[in-house]
């Protein structure tokens, strides 16, 4: 064969490759494909709650204990807005009359020492944030010592979401058994021990959501027993990623969802964070998609509920202000 022909089908190749290239990246800038039109199952838009029920008084506060920004493109996928988003590190405070807990931990005040251990990599990307507060101090800025927590409800096992646990040892944990189930199978990534280290000396145990199907979503846990606090399923960032309602007579109605969205678009367009983001922390793609559109339909059926993503800081903000408000005027 001869030279000159083959220096042309390697440049033909070369060419090819770089157009596949070039589409590939075009590709992973446009929105997910998702059938908003498809209803979720059940009674998606069925009021669950009686008009007259007799819920407690319930107190929530959001912690937040450290942050960094990204890019938007990072996290909302088919935006090309390089403006900052702030992703927060947090914990919620909840004051129920039968107890008070967490719902994730935010950061320990020795949360670098921790993550000494991990790759450079980890440490410049995930684990890229500035600590604001501990957990500790958070809490002591709402009056609650360690000792005045009943437990901690884990949202999922990702290290960011038990990396304040170091704060509040001894302090009993919860978490959905088949999300304990999934991180003792390895299906979720535990960084090198990591996630294990930072609970170390906190009893675990687990709870199921094997209650009835709620508000769409295909089975739920009432906490206490008085509607009050009610966790459902939104599987996908990892198997046992747990939401969390909170429905009370002393405020709004709130949903926190865990990392099954990172910012409000994802749920409202809905889309996801961008692949180059979203493929490293997710565990099933596919149910990921599945949930988000559950939650973008309630979002749409039920406007007035804030839903609230664990990264999500401005909506956090927008919370917290309402809280605030709400507690100024009693």
């Amino acid at each position: 064969m001869q030279p000159k022909r083959i220096n042309k089908w390697l440049a033909w190749g070369a060419v090819s490759l770089t157009a596949l290239g070039i589409g590939a990246a075009v590709k992973s800038f446009l929105p997910p494909r998702l059938n908003v039109a498809v209803l979720p199952r059940g009674n998606a838009g069925v009021e669950t709650l009686s008009k007259g029920a007799n819920l407690p008084d319930v107190e929530v506060s959001i912690l937040r204990c450290g942050s960094v920004t990204w890019p938007e493109w990072t996290m909302v996928r088919g935006s090309l807005s390089f403006k900052p988003r702030r992703i927060a590190y947090s914990a919620v405070l909840i004051r129920h009359p039968r107890g008070n807990f967490l719902y994730d931990t935010g950061l320990c005040g020795d949360i670098y020492d921790h993550l000494k251990g991990q790759s450079f990599y980890f440490r410049r990307t995930l684990a890229r944030f500035t600590l604001e507060q501990s957990l500790l101090g958070a809490l002591h800025e709402q009056g609650v010592k360690p000792e005045d927590l009943d437990f901690a409800l884990l949202s999922h096992l990702h290290w960011d979401h038990v990396s304040g646990v170091p704060d509040i040892v001894g302090l009993p944990l919860r978490v959905n058994r088949v999300e304990y189930d999934a991180a003792k199978q390895g299906i979720i990534p535990l960084h090198k021990g990591l996630v294990w280290r930072l609970m170390e000396g906190s009893p675990l145990s687990c709870f199921d959501l094997d209650g009835p199907e709620y508000e769409g979503f295909r089975s739920s846990l009432d906490l206490f027993g008085d509607g009050s606090i009610v966790l459902v399923p939104l599987p996908g960032h990892t198997p046992g990623n747990t939401g969390m309602f909170v429905n009370r007579a002393n405020g709004a109605r709130l949903f926190f969802v865990g990392d099954a969205a990172h910012v409000a678009e994802n749920y409202l367009h809905p889309t996801t964070p961008h692949p180059i983001f979203w493929n490293g922390v997710t565990c099933d793609k596919a149910t990921a998609l599945q949930t988000l559109l559950e939650l973008h339909h309630f979002s749409r059926l039920h406007p007035e509920v804030p839903l609230i993503a664990m990264h999500d800081a401005s909506m956090q903000e927008a919370s917290m202000r309402v809280e605030n408000e709400r507690l100024a005027r009693a």
